[in-house]
């Protein structure tokens, strides 16, 4: 593995451990599920076993006479909030009014002294339904006649987004060559190992505490003082150690004004946490696509333009599906230099649950689709694959056909290192003989996502405590992508200070500062550049400080190794312990604190023009070689290599497990995942039959960081969280049509639907 050492930098790209990972490995560290309060209650939610109906009547008297049950809840107990994930689609409220559109609805809650008369509670909840007609297949939902689920949304769409930028037409005239194809990709789950849980306490003065492991403490006070009509300095919303969340954990779930408002009627703490089952019902997987593409190309290669039809199945409530359409319909026209484009986008309701981002925000599902075309147009024109990437590829300085500003780019570069590494000129099309056969694709991910209304950045504070010891208070979560480590070596870097004596804290809300939260893989890149700001104005404290202690010119003075230095004189004048000491006790003394701000400006992707939503962009190529046992349909992948352009890599550690977790995750997209639906019905809400990948799955890769800088980052950072899972499956797709000639349009590439492809191969070919 390779990554790239900026020059002079003691902590910053340095292999080092992350701060909690020994309270991980020893289990000392406490989820949401380890807390506990006195006289807590445990909460549960009753769920609708219909996929739509209408809600005639509710008795919850029975209920509330089972012994240990303190309190129930339904939509009556509510303020009328109609809501929406940043209200661009508001279709929701927290507990079903009317009807249930889904099966796993919210309808009411209870809470009681332990789980059995919870649960015993929920079964005496008596609800008198009206069956309603149901529809499933989004197409089908689009159709006039189709089932309406809201009044408000003729056909079914929730969402649409239409947009035509260059000459699509004269793209179409002038082409060679226009291809057309249908790809369909899954609904599968984000399958983190803690589920959805919270614990909520709200006391006699009118203060709700909320702990609970989410991706945005800020965001999340804001909606559930939305919701609640509580004023948000009455909310504090504490994140616990969070056990994984790969982008559902960021929305506001039922169970925070659920066990919010028990908590309230019965004076008590109220936890709430998901089994596993409820987690494929409630929370929010990736949405299935359905996606009719058309190509413009020359034939030398050269991308003219890019037509593109597709539904996404939001389910039965937009939620962050809304806002996921927008960038999904923008973002894969980045990739290459493509100079026309024209899109169709159509947000459908159907009778499933919800769904939201799970890493990749719609990357991954949009990447199958072009990445897989673009290998068909290469055949057709007789062009390598590789080089046509190549030839088409986004560079340095480019304006997308979006308006996308592309400051630093290592797509080439990435391309250029995948070919030769894995030696794809002496393999591709060459192994047909032994089934095996090697793929390729690539794709773009946003780094610092700013289109929206507002403030779009982060804030930090850095404090030097009297000790020494240094403090970082940041509104960015800590959910397993490595913030911790990170923006301790950034402010050890800043400071000249060893990183032990660096600390953080988790957020807090009535206590660490406002954040927008882990948009677009935005941590590092937003929180990093504030990191450093609050670590430079800490540092200016300390040097005035130091100078007025030691009667020097600040100018002359330099921190190293937590010491404070003339420049240029090797033995030490003070500890910065002892700065800081002197600084909070001498006369008018005080705490020597930094604050920083990335403060960008905000620019919303617009149909109608250009526009960059982000200050710089990251991308990957990735090739995957496997062999396929044409009897079974098994697909093993026999290596991946991974090359990602992520700016200057600020922990190698965390980046390269950042790579490896998103290829597995990709792999599972690719090969087996699957959340499968008989007219309605999820037949497999767990991790033992819904595909979930595990680490013996995981297969021998090579990953390669791209040489590349970017002047707006923190130290040259971008991000790398969420750009080598999309290219997986598609990659996958093209390996497996290179072993056997056989191409599948249609995920997961699981052996059973593998099989059924390379025997209807044969038919076509009887």
């Amino acid at each position: 593995m390779e990554a790239k050492q900026v020059e002079g930098l003691a902590v910053v790209g340095r292999r080092v451990s992350a701060p909690d990972a020994l309270k991980k490995v020893t289990g000392r560290v406490q989820y949401t599920s380890d807390l506990s309060l006195p006289g807590m209650l445990t909460g549960k939610v009753l769920r609708s076993p219909w996929h739509h109906a209408r809600i005639v009547h509710i008795d919850t008297a029975a209920a509330l006479k089972v012994p240990g049950v303190k309190a129930v809840i339904t939509a009556r107990d509510l303020p009328p909030v109609i809501y929406g994930f940043g209200d661009r689609r508001a279709d929701m409220t927290v507990f079903a009014t009317d009807r249930v559109r889904y099966k796993g609805d919210e309808i009411a809650a209870v809470a009681a002294t332990d789980a059995d008369a919870a649960g015993e509670a929920l079964a005496c909840i008596k609800v008198e339904y009206e069956d309603l007609p149901c529809v499933f297949d989004v197409e089908e939902a689009v159709q006039t006649g189709a089932p309406r689920l809201h009044a408000d949304s003729p056909h079914n769409i929730g969402v649409r987004i239409q947009f035509h930028k260059g000459d699509m037409d004269r793209a179409l005239a002038e082409a060679d060559l226009v291809r057309e194809d249908r790809f369909d990709t899954q609904r599968v789950h984000q399958s983190y190992a803690e589920p959805y849980g919270c614990v909520a306490q709200w006391d006699f003065g009118g203060k709700i505490t909320v702990h609970t492991g989410t991706m945005s403490a800020s965001g999340l006070r804001i909606m559930l003082g939305r919701v609640l009509q509580v004023p948000v300095g009455n909310i504090r919303i504490i994140q616990s150690f969070t056990g994984g969340s790969f982008g559902s954990k960021v929305v506001l779930n039922t169970i925070y004004p659920a066990a919010a408002l028990l908590s309230r009627k019965t004076g008590r703490p109220v936890k709430m946490i998901f089994t596993r089952e409820e987690e494929y019902f409630a929370s929010r997987p990736r949405f299935s696509g359905r996606y009719y593409l058309k190509t413009a190309v020359k034939k030398d290669g050269t991308l003219l333009g890019r037509e593109l039809k597709f539904y996404y199945d939001a389910g039965a409530y937009c939620d962050m599906a809304a806002a996921m359409i927008i960038v999904c319909s923008h973002r894969n026209d980045s990739v290459y230099r493509i100079p026309s484009v024209r899109t169709d986008a159509k947000l459908v309701y159907t009778n499933k649950s919800p769904v939201g981002a799970y890493r990749g925000y719609g990357n991954p599902q949009n990447t199958f689709a072009f990445e897989s075309q673009l290998d068909m147009i290469a055949e057709a024109l007789g062009i390598d694959p590789a080089e046509l990437r190549l030839k088409n590829a986004t560079r340095p300085g480019d304006t997308t056909v979006h308006g996308w500003k592309i400051t630093s780019c290592g797509l080439s570069e990435a391309i250029e290192h995948t070919v030769k590494a894995s030696g794809w000129k002496e393999k591709r099309g060459k192994q047909r003989r032994r089934k095996r056969g090697i793929g390729i694709a690539c794709t773009i991910h946003e780094v610092d996502d700013r289109h929206t209304d507002g403030f779009a950045g982060s804030t930090a504070h850095v404090d030097i405590l009297e000790d020494g010891q240094v403090m970082i208070f940041s509104g960015e979560g800590e959910y397993g992508q490595g913030r911790d480590t990170t923006f301790c070596q950034l402010t050890a870097e800043v400071l000249g200070v060893p990183m032990s004596a660096v600390r953080i804290l988790l957020p807090d809300t009535d206590i660490t500062p406002y954040s927008l939260g882990p948009w677009g893989s935005r941590v590092t890149y937003s929180g990093g550049i504030a990191v450093v700001r609050a670590a430079e104005a800490a540092k200016k404290m300390l040097l005035d400080e130091a100078a007025r202690m030691l009667e020097a010119p600040v100018d002359d003075l330099g921190v190293q190794s937590g010491n404070i230095f003339i420049k240029g004189v090797a033995k030490p004048l003070a500890s910065v312990a002892e700065v800081a000491n002197y600084a909070l006790f001498r006369k008018n003394g005080k705490r020597i604190r930094g604050s920083g701000s990335d403060e960008p400006d905000t620019t919303k992707m617009e149909p109608t023009r250009q526009s960059s939503p982000c200050s710089t962009y990251s991308f990957a190529a990735q090739i995957i070689e496997v062999e396929v046992n044409e009897k079974t349909g098994e697909i093993q992948i026999l290596k991946i290599w991974s090359a990602n352009d992520g700016g200057n890599i600020i922990n190698p550690v965390g980046a390269e497990g950042q790579i490896e977790g998103q290829i597995l995750q990709g792999v599972g997209f690719a090969k087996t995942e699957e959340m499968v639906y008989r007219q309605g019905h999820l037949l497999n809400p767990d991790f033992m039959t819904s595909g979930t990948p595990g680490p013996f799955d995981a297969p021998p890769l090579d990953v390669y960081f791209t040489k590349t800088y970017d002047p707006t980052g923190p130290f040259g950072a971008k991000g790398v969280a969420e750009v080598a899972a999309p290219p997986t499956a598609a990659a996958v797709a093209n390996a497996l049509y290179d072993a056997i000639g056989v191409r599948m349009k249609k995920l997961p590439l699981s052996p059973e639907n593998v099989l059924a492809a390379i025997q209807a191969c044969r038919k076509e070919g009887d």
